[in-house]
């Protein structure tokens, strides 16, 4: 093969893996905008049994605690993945030692994994959440980062 030919090979080679990267690059974009689409429509007040399914499946970060995510639109300096991503609190002043003042829960068990519906505030300051009422319904989403959106 002439040094010619071999150029040529090789810038179509090249051309054929800039556009498979392209492609793979495509691909990620679009099934993010997918994801995200429905973030910005949170046309329903409260969600219904019928609307749970609609909202995509979360993907909840492993068990821990996670500095500087969004919750609601709001950067918060650390919530607090619990039971298997079942249960999130959220310290939304910073102080330390860590208080939580929101937590994030499943009322329904038909909702798909990183799903929220149930919204408390602890109100009475005592750390705990048991006798705490329920101050909002609706269904929230977390991501794999534990950026918790409202749907």
């Amino acid at each position: 093969m002439d040094r010619a030919a071999k150029r040529a090979s090789i810038a179509g080679m090249t051309r054929s893996a800039m556009l498979a990267l392209a492609a793979v690059l495509c691909f990620s974009c679009s099934k993010k905008d997918k994801e995200e689409a429905p973030a910005g429509s949170s046309t329903s007040a409260g969600a219904t049994g019928a609307t749970a399914p609609a909202a995509p499946a979360g993907s909840p970060p492993p068990d821990g605690k996670y500095e500087r995510v969004i919750v609601d639109g709001v950067t918060v300096p650390m919530i607090n993945v619990m039971d298997n991503g079942a249960t999130i609190l959220v310290d939304t002043d910073g102080v330390k030692p860590r208080t939580w003042e929101e937590q994030y829960k499943r009322k329904r068990s038909s909702l798909l994994v990183g799903q929220y519906d149930l919204h408390k505030t602890n109100a009475n300051k005592n750390d705990t959440f048991e006798d705490d009422p329920i101050d909002k319904e609706g269904l929230w989403v977390i991501d794999s980062k534990g950026n918790i959106t409202r749907h």
